[in-house]
This record gives structure tokens, sequence and C-alpha cells, in this order.
């Protein structure tokens, strides 16, 4: 029918994702758990893992690094952590030098075909957002441009959760978050607010609800 219209793609997406079944939460009601448990009649959304791809992208949105520019060269998926700043599309893709974050969140490799992406949830994926260099170079971005945005804790931590989330905290995470920044800053001593606000940063990207879709 769309092709019949002679519908544009950018037409087809934007009716796509202004239907009631797109916009659909994934929160379940009580008789949709009774009638319909295994969600086959689609009365709610499903819980979905972004991919790896949309991942990386968030990151540099969020750390303020991501060059948005279009077309040119593709970008070494290898460069140092601080180098990067391409969109996951522009990076150069070589049988040899895959990115081994991309990877690990199911990116496909390039020498197989590949019907349907696998979507895993195993520990790999925590420690890459963990200790992988390019998580923690973004965190220490993202630190440092908050640090600068606003002046008081509350603040901050509303902001970050904005950016990361969408949404302000609730009284629980407010309350979790300033015990924990308080942990951070006995740790760290005086003086080390950017440490501190980095491993604060890198905390919110090991929320499932970064890299999930509800």
């Amino acid at each position: 029918r769309f092709i019949e219209q002679g519908w544009s793609s950018k037409e087809l997406i934007r009716y796509l994702v202004t239907t009631r079944a797109y916009q659909m939460s994934s929160d379940v009601s009580a008789r949709a758990v009774e009638i319909d448990p295994d969600n086959l009649l689609f009365s709610h959304a499903r819980t979905r893992r972004v991919g790896a791809e949309s991942i990386r992208d968030a990151l540099l949105t969020i750390s303020g690094r991501l060059d948005t520019n279009m077309f040119g060269p593709g970008a070494n998926a290898l460069a140092a952590p601080g180098q990067q700043r391409r969109r996951s599309v522009y990076l150069m893709v070589r049988r040899n030098f895959l990115s081994p974050f991309l990877e690990t969140f199911d990116a496909p490799k390039p020498f197989t075909t590949l019907g349907k992406r696998d979507v895993t949830n195993v520990p790999a994926q925590s420690l890459a957002l963990l200790n992988d260099p390019f998580v923690i170079e973004q965190a220490a971005q993202w630190a440092e441009a908050v640090l600068r945005a606003e002046a008081e804790t509350d603040a901050r931590v509303r902001r970050m959760f904005e950016m990361a989330f969408a949404r302000f905290p609730s009284d629980a995470e407010m309350a979790g978050s300033r015990a924990y920044l308080t942990d951070l800053a006995r740790e760290y001593g005086q003086g080390k607010d950017k440490l501190v606000w980095r491993d604060y940063a890198q905390s919110l990207f090991n929320l499932k609800e970064f890299i999930y879709v509800r």
C-alpha cells in the first residue's frame, strides 16, 4: 500500500513511529498478564536492548563529543578513546581490526552472513561498561561538562538523570546518589571532584535503563 501511494522512506518511518503500537509502554497490566502472558496479542511493548552502535553513539552524545557531521572519510574504530568522535555508522570495518566494544554488544561480524542480530545479556557487557577505556573517557568528559554547568550536587544529579534517561531521579534515587557521591568523595579525598563525578557518571552508564528501551 505504501509503495503504491509513493511514500518515501521518511514518510513511512514517520507513520510507523506515530502509531499507537509503536508508542506503547512496556508496563504490563494485571489483566494483560492474566490473558496474554507471552504478549502474543501485543498488549504492551517488549523491553529491548538497543544496538551496539546506538550504545556507542549515546555515550558520545552524552559526553558532548559526538561529531554529527555527515559523509567524509571513515573513522578508525580502534583509535584512542579521546580521538573517537564520529557516529558508529562512519566507523571503518576491517575484518581483522573490529571494535571489541561493539562486538561485546552483538555487532555482527562482517565476514559472515547474519539474517538477524543476536541480542545477548552477558557479564562481558557489564564489564565493558565498567572497564573499557572508551567508556571511562566519555564518563570523564560528561562529568567535566556537568561540573561546569551546575554548582550544586542535586542540580548535577538531576541534570545527569535527565540527559541519560530523559527523566528526573526519584526521591530514593536522589538519596542513593547523595550517599554514593559522599562515599566517593571520602575515598578520593579533597579536590578530586572530577574523579568523583566521573565514577558517578559511569555508574549511570551501567544502569540497565541506559541500554534498554522500555
